[in-house]
Parts: structure tokens; sequence; C-alpha cells
């Protein structure tokens, strides 16, 4: 089962309708969706499009300031935006994007309730990723989920949570067999696969091991057989 776009499952990341206090990222200015990068998945949606005409343009009465960073952002948003630089930045296209994005990505008014209207949606297997408490996992079994993935977002989401590796054992514990249990947060080599797998983790997701693997030797090096693959 796979809808259009290849995928064969719905993962609902919990921990993320609102971005966390990044240090690190404010202290660099770094927000790469602001430069309407790691969008694509957005851009690409006819939903999106249809909403990015509607409400992404300026809001009216606002003042404009052109400055040199403000100018530099526009120009990186023409770039990686998918066309021609030149047409992007005549058109403001990724402007608009960009605004449509930030005004849909964060809702923290989401609650347990909303995931029955997206199980209307979809026959997809559906997964929420950022459980850390055994009530939390019995109530994701309640609202007709078919999988939890324990997580704490590799610690970005919320400074100072407890570590994910502690709180699997009490989560498979719980909902031993009911669903599948997978882990997420702080996998950086094989040998932690193991630790979490010897835990009670019915399988692991990698974060930043397919970098690795795509930085070597790019779409090969993230394939399963491949001498570069952060799996092999």
């Amino acid at each position: 089962m796979q809808n259009k776009c290849g995928c064969h499952a719905i993962v609902l990341t919990l921990d993320t309708t609102m971005l966390g206090w990044r240090t690190r990222d404010l202290d660099l200015a770094y927000l790469p969706f602001l430069r309407a990068r790691g969008i694509a998945q957005y851009t690409s949606d006819p939903v999106f499009n249809k909403l990015k005409e509607e409400y992404g343009d300026e809001e009216p009465g606002r003042e404009k300031q052109i400055t040199f960073s403000a100018i530099k952002s526009l120009i990186q948003m023409s770039w990686y935006y998918p066309g021609s630089t030149l047409k992007n930045l005549i058109s403001g296209e990724p402007m608009r994007a960009v605004r449509t994005f930030i005004k849909t990505y964060s809702r923290p008014s989401l609650t347990w309730n909303d995931l029955s209207f997206l199980r209307e949606l979809t026959d997809l297997p559906i997964l929420l990723k950022g459980i850390m408490h055994t009530a939390d996992a019995a109530k994701a079994i309640d609202c007709g989920m078919d999988g939890v993935i324990v997580s704490n977002h590799g610690g970005r989401q919320v400074d100072g949570a407890k570590a994910a590796i502690d709180a699997l054992p009490e989560i498979v514990d719980t909902i031993s067999g009911k669903v599948p249990v997978l882990f997420d947060s702080g996998i950086r080599s094989g040998s932690d696969i193991f630790k979490a797998l010897a835990l009670g983790a019915k399988g692991v997701l990698i974060g930043r091991p397919y970098v690795y693997g795509l930085r070597l030797a790019g779409k090969v090096g993230m394939r399963s057989d491949s001498k570069f693959s952060c799996r092999s």
C-alpha cells in the first residue's frame, strides 16, 4: 500500500508543532526554511500551492525595509527555489512560498482529538513520533495509531528532556505486542542500533548517518548494498 508520493506510511511528529529554542541555530541565524531550503515537500504539493496564492502575499500595512540582509535572503530564496533564479526573483514566488510555510507549519493547537481526522483521510499506517511516556503510548493505541516512535527529537526540541533510550524499555513493556515500537534519537553507530533492539525496539530510525553516506558517495552512498552505505 502506498500513495502517489510512494510513501508506505505516515509519521506524525508530535514535538514540532512549534520549534524549540535552539541556541546554536539562533547564534548562527540558521533557519534554512526561511531561505526556501528544505520545503520541497510543500512547494511540490498542489494544496500548498493553492494556499500560497490565497495568503502568501505581504501583510497589508506592514512597512517594508530594504536592507543588505533582506536582499541577500531574497537572492538565496530565488536560488534554492525550483525553477529559474531570474524568474523567481521577478515573480516573488519563493517569498510567497516561505510566508505560506511559516503560516502553516507551526500549529500548537493540535490535540489528540485531531488524530481521528487524520485517520479518516488515509488507509496508510500512521505512526506517532515523539512518544516519551507510557501514558502517551497507550493513548496512541486508543486513537487507532499503527505504531509509535520513541524519540526526543535528538534533544533539539525540549532542552533537558530525558534520554529517549531511558524511556524505551517501559514503553515497550506497556504496549508490547499491540503495535510496533520503533526508536529514534542518538543513533550514531551500529552498536547504538543493537542496544535499542536489545531494549525491545522493533526497528531503529536513523537521522544523521544517512547524510554521511550521501556526502561520501551521493545517492549510491545511501543504498544498503553499497560499500559506502551507513548501514553496511
